[in-house]
């Protein structure tokens, strides 16, 4: 169980799962020959100070991770990625301030940094089950690279 604001590297036979994806963002690495993959529960797209918690952040996540990967004989070449969740899931009831700039936004920097940083490190998103209004949960299984996503419902006063 991956926690908010946090990040694992796992192998075969254990599997790496994160509940309750909101606006955070679920980034899985995975070497499809070695069978070793990572998932970090992002909450933020970067930090605006001192960073507290490297998982926390998509921009501190990533990198770390792959440098995780590196240390257990993983080439950078050969990661492919997932990002899941993002999504804009509280209900704005108010009109005066933009949905962009208050939490709703989050979600959808959080995909864009996700994107940007994936792309800037040449490794390749094959699955992208980002924004939408709902939360999600996700279970990630290494050893097939297979990502299983269940959404949530939503409750009526969201």
């Amino acid at each position: 169980m991956v926690g908010m604001a946090e990040y694992r590297i796992a192998h075969n036979p254990v599997n790496l799962s994160t509940w309750a994806l909101g606006s955070c963002i679920a980034i899985i690495l995975f070497d499809p020959y070695k069978k070793i993959g990572g998932l970090a529960h992002c909450m933020l797209p970067e930090p605006h100070g001192i960073v507290d918690s490297v998982g926390k952040y998509v921009v501190t996540a990533i990198p770390e991770m792959v440098k995780c990967f590196k240390k257990l004989g993983v080439q950078e070449k050969t990661l492919r990625a997932a990002i899941v969740g993002g999504a804009s899931v509280l209900k704005m009831s108010f009109t005066s301030v933009s949905a962009n700039d208050t939490l709703g936004g989050i979600g959808l920097r959080n995909i864009k940094k996700a994107k940007d940083v994936l792309h800037s490190l040449g490794i390749p998103i094959d699955v992208n089950e980002t924004g939408g209004n709902r939360g999600r949960n996700l279970l990630f299984k290494p050893v097939t690279g297979e990502v299983l996503i269940a959404y949530v419902k939503k409750p009526d006063w969201l």
